[in-house]
């Protein structure tokens, strides 16, 4: 008789021992009842347009799409060095659905998705500066500010790192590498093309590395406001 109840009671510490198991391993699952949670070191970098889609056309006729693959490029290598694990959403001249970027920062698990782009205006080449465009009120699974914040933080950087004019922070909805990832996201339009001063600037390795360290001192100032750090 001993022994029967006392088989029964290491059986019963066992099964609680496995609920127990089982309920923290459920509690830091990244998904759970299909909800979403990014992953602390993981950054996409979406180089807008590519292929049969050149973007704006510079002053000096230029494509959009080339220089963003440029920044892209050695903003990936910058975050590379410490020690993020960067994705592109493309790494050469190809056409990519922006559903599919949007797609695979998700499935990634990004803790941010960046999509650099460059700005243009057909009927006004005297237009400088750069804005940042993002969706509203998208938050953070892991703790960290919107995609407001991280808006304007990004952007701030980016005016102190360049000199480059502020063009503002503007919500946007109907973008879909904006409206389709699910961490936050934002749209970097780092200068006017149509703007021969600024093209010529951003046609430059030293002021593309400005652009870069600045977007990667935007990016370390928002992870360090990360809520569930402080």
């Amino acid at each position: 008789m001993r022994s029967k109840t006392g088989g029964r009671i290491r059986l019963f510490i066992l099964i609680i021992s496995l609920i127990s198991i089982i309920f923290i391993m459920l509690k830091w699952m990244p998904f759970i009842d299909g909800e979403f949670k990014s992953l602390k070191r993981v950054i996409v970098i979406d180089p807008g347009h590519g292929g049969e889609d050149p973007g704006a056309i510079g002053f000096s006729g230029n494509y959009e799409k080339d220089i963003n693959l440029e920044i892209s490029k050695k903003l990936y290598e910058k975050l590379k060095e410490k020690d993020y694990k960067v994705i592109l959403t493309r790494d050469k001249d190809e056409y990519v659905e922006n559903l599919s970027r949007a797609e695979l920062a998700n499935k990634r698990r990004a803790r941010v998705f960046i999509s650099v782009h460059g700005n243009s205006l057909e009927n006004n080449s005297s237009v400088d500066g750069i804005q940042v465009l993002y969706y509203p009120n998208r938050e953070s699974t892991i703790g960290d500010l919107d995609n407001n914040e991280l808006a304007q933080i990004v952007m701030n950087s980016m005016i102190n790192g360049t000199g480059a004019k502020d063009r503002g922070t503007i919500e946007r909805e109907d973008l879909i590498v904006l409206n389709q990832t699910k961490m936050p996201a934002i749209l970097i339009e780092y200068g006017f093309i149509s703007n021969e001063n600024e093209e010529k600037r951003l046609l430059t390795d030293e002021y593309q590395n400005r652009v870069v360290e600045a977007i990667v001192y935007g990016l370390e100032e928002y992870f360090s406001l990360n809520l569930d750090n402080n």
